[in-house]
């Protein structure tokens, strides 16, 4: 597959052959894709929690509340780590 890219674009895919980042043009333009790829994720994710706000499906927390709710993250931690 031919791809028409930027000077400057260009010129980043061969330095980052050059100095060992990369093996193949192929490998570099698959990460960046891979990238674009996580960028659209956490986008949505973003979008997902600003949905959530908006329609006000959250948990407040005062700092005793976020103490006890942490103390029993800790603990499914433990019990998950045991039984693995």
């Amino acid at each position: 597959m031919l791809t028409n890219l930027s000077g400057d674009n260009e010129a980043f895919i061969v330095d980052a052959i050059a100095r060992g980042a990369f093996r193949s043009r192929d490998e570099v333009i698959d990460a960046g894709v891979a990238m674009l790829r996580r960028h659209e994720q956490l986008l949505d994710y973003l979008k997902e929690g600003r949905r959530q706000l908006d329609e006000g499906e959250y948990v407040e927390f005062d700092q005793e509340g976020l103490k006890q709710f942490f103390e029993q993250l800790k603990q499914k931690a433990r019990c998950a780590a045991k039984g693995a």
